[in-house]
């Protein structure tokens, strides 16, 4: 019998990044096999995003090519699985749109796939054999697989254990969100606030190293809301899970994303000062230097309290370097608001920056807004900051010459086999000619020049 091949196509974080990744695992112990050809799968996957404007309209546009692309082949349809949070915001309406779709799961119910694809198929397969015995055709079609529900965790405690590991490693320790800013979706998409058991993070972790795992990224909505316990019954948070980490020997670089500002705690920030395995860039969105448009958008800081941690984390770390996400456009935001933010980037001059023109969600306070803000205004406005951003980003970047830095290399050059890539303690992409051998490993490097994407070095 044939292998059961899967096509998997993933949109939006690295939340989203990491759960295909299980998903592959999950399917591939289940004897499927994973391929890059989208016109040859028997299952095709989308795992999808919510937080950009048309996100669900670019999904039905994709099954639709997809379903093209096999009509055009005279093939029979694969069987399609939307999953993620446009599964979770659109439901049945998928189903309505895109009658031909089998499956709509959330991202807390995706270790339900293999059971839930295996009817799935036996269906199709049922439907196509009643039509080559020549029964009368009819509008047959799957059964609709729909589970949407929230529940936490529990997808965890039935995943089986990674067998293979990049250098780089992604483990997520806490999912959802009690925000409730008044932009995101995320509540509604990926639920309310919930976090690993720790031991079973450390039992992930030790699995990764041993697999050749050399650096580890913690990941959560809002991470440093990572509240647990530990294997004593001992009250767990994000410093003390990353302490343990730090103790596995093959670990040598530890990072983690998102932080929320507010939640920064003073642990975290001694942890800074005295943990050499942790990097010392720190993801800290911000959204807007206005206080006025921060109270909007319901987060829970100031500008002033922003820059206050920002002090406190360069006082502990002087090396800390900061990066950062900006909305601009904000319904009713002034000039003088953008201005603000303009300001705090000067201030703070972030070395790796995500800036975006407001966009609706639907049934989100913001959506709902009056002032919603012009088009060619917020284009405009975020012409400018990525200016202001590019300028301090590249300034950066040029400050790095002359200086060894430790780089994790991770890539063989696409463009030139003779050059290698990887990235230094700040993300910052830095290509050395060497060997594929160096592949894993962390080497010092002699930066010897620098563009606006990338640093060149010399392995010293």
């Amino acid at each position: 019998m044939n292998k059961i091949l899967f096509h998997l196509k993933t949109f939006g974080c690295q939340m989203n990044v990491y759960d295909s990744s299980r998903i592959v695992e999950l399917l591939s112990g289940c004897g499927m096999e994973a391929t890059e050809d989208e016109c040859n799968a028997d299952i095709v996957i989308l795992n999808t995003c919510y937080i950009r404007e048309k996100a669900s309209a670019k999904i039905f546009s994709e099954l639709g090519r997809i379903k093209k692309l096999y009509l055009n082949a005279k093939k029979n349809v694969p069987v399609f699985a939307i999953i993620g949070c446009v599964a979770k915001a659109e439901g049945d309406n998928i189903f309505k749109r895109a009658p031909y779709v089998s499956i709509v799961l959330s991202s807390q119910k995706y270790h339900l796939l293999p059971e839930l694809l295996k009817k799935a198929l036996e269906e199709k397969n049922t439907i196509l054999n009643e039509q080559e015995d020549g029964e009368k055709k009819k509008k047959t079609k799957l059964s609709h697989l729909i589970n949407t529900e929230l529940s936490g965790l529990e997808k965890f405690d039935c995943l089986p254990t990674v067998k293979t590991s990049d250098s780089v490693a992604f483990v997520q320790v806490q999912e959802g969100c009690d925000k409730f800013c008044t932009y995101c979706v995320v509540p509604n998409t990926r639920g309310r606030e919930v976090s690993r058991n720790e031991q079973s993070i450390l039992d992930e972790v030790e699995n990764l190293q041993n697999l050749g795992a050399v650096e580890i990224n913690l990941l959560g909505q809002n991470v440093d809301c990572y509240d647990s316990l530990d294997k004593d019954g001992n009250k767990s948070n994000l410093a003390k899970l990353i302490k343990k980490i730090a103790k596995f020997e093959n670990v040598k670089r530890i990072r983690y994303t998102t932080s929320y500002p507010s939640e920064f705690f003073d642990e975290m920030i001694e942890l800074h000062k005295t943990e050499p395995k942790l990097m010392p860039l720190v993801y800290l969105p911000i959204q807007s230097g206005s206080n006025e448009v921060l109270h909007k958008m319901n987060r829970r800081y100031t500008r002033e309290q922003y820059l206050d941690l920002i002090k406190k984390l360069k006082s502990a770390n002087p090396d800390i370097q900061i990066s950062s996400d900006f909305i601009v456009g904000f319904p009713n935001e002034t000039e003088e608001d953008f201005e603000q933010t303009l300001d705090i980037v000067k201030q703070v001059k972030f070395i790796q920056c995500y800036a975006f023109k407001y966009s609706p969600r639907p049934n989100t306070v913001a959506a709902k807004m009056d002032g919603q803000i012009d088009l060619k205004i917020k284009s405009d406005r975020l012409k400018r900051l990525q200016t202001e951003l590019r300028k301090h980003q590249d300034a950066f970047n040029k400050s790095c010459v002359g200086k060894v830095m430790n780089v994790l290399f991770t890539d063989v050059s696409k463009t030139d086999s003779e050059y290698i890539l990887g990235k230094n303690e700040y993300l910052q992409p830095v290509i050395v000619k060497a060997g594929a051998e160096l592949i894993g490993t962390i080497k010092n490097v002699k930066i010897e020049s620098a563009s606006y994407a990338n640093l060149k070095g010399e392995i010293v």
